[in-house]
């Protein structure tokens, strides 16, 4: 098998749906799942804020990492990994292709990368924490913090979407790809075959989008059915919900843990 074969497989439909599934629903064993929702709201809000405090090119690079040792025990998909490395590298290469005509290039990468590493410490901060909470944690949490429930249903309810749009597109897709026929030849790097899924790829969307708005309003009507307007302003229900969730010294010790971190980079390095 070529490298180019291998990279085909890692990039299918089946592939990315598979990577994404799996960071959506079967963390339930890395290190931050096992840790209180508001805790970790808490906590990246927290570091929302601390990497603008720094300036300092090795305090960052001391955060990414941490953040970075953060996002591997939360077992980040690899596919969003790859996008996000995709996107600071191209932002900064644009910068240097831009600054060739306006000025020294060198100079300006250097004084972007600060600005860059901060974006990317809340990048990967946003990828640990997300990925490992699922869809009833994250609503547990939100839920606590006063968030009202319509919205944290909505967060639930696509987070259950995911696996079932992931199939109806794929399916969609093979379908097209059974009743239209395929280029005779791949072109020069396959851009005839890539060129091709692109169509199909479109083509397959607005199907989709329509079975999605038939199947929301079969949603609403079920949950109407079953009481879920009046759950909304019945404080049992509430507190039904919340009853498992409780501060442990092990999620006190991480916060106080990770501001340690933050102080020992910032007076050390």
């Amino acid at each position: 098998m070529t490298t180019l074969d291998t990279l085909r497989d890692a990039t299918s439909v089946e592939a990315i749906k598979s990577d994404l599934l799996r960071t959506a629903y079967e963390n339930e064993g890395s290190f931050l799942h096992r840790l209180d929702p508001r805790v970790l709201l808490l906590w990246y809000v927290v570091f929302l804020f601390v990497p603008w405090l720094f300036y300092d090119t090795t305090v960052l690079l001391g955060l990414l990492a941490f953040v970075s040792v953060l996002a591997v025990l939360s077992r980040v998909s690899l596919f969003l990994v790859g996008l996000m490395a995709f996107t600071v590298a191209t932002t900064l290469g644009s910068y240097a292709v831009v600054t060739v005509f306006t000025g020294d290039p060198v100079a300006a990468i250097r004084a972007l990368i600060p600005y860059t590493l901060k974006l990317t410490i809340i990048s990967v901060s946003s990828l640990a924490v997300f990925s490992s909470m699922g869809p009833k944690t994250l609503s547990q949490g939100l839920r606590s913090l006063g968030i009202p429930r319509q919205f944290t249903f909505l967060i639930t309810y696509g987070y259950r979407m995911l696996p079932v749009l992931f199939q109806e597109y794929h399916d969609l897709v093979n379908s097209f790809r059974l009743r239209s026929t395929a280029p005779d030849s791949p072109g020069r790097f396959r851009w005839r075959h890539y060129a091709y899924l692109l169509k199909l790829s479109v083509r397959a969307f607005y199907p989709m989008i329509f079975n999605v708005a038939k199947r929301s309003r079969v949603t609403v009507e079920a949950m109407e059915a079953r009481g879920f307007s009046h759950s909304l302003a019945n404080e049992a229900s509430t507190e039904l919900r919340l009853a498992d969730m409780q501060i442990r010294p092990k999620d006190v010790g991480f916060f106080a843990g990770s501001l340690f971190v933050v102080a020992a980079l910032a007076l050390f390095l």
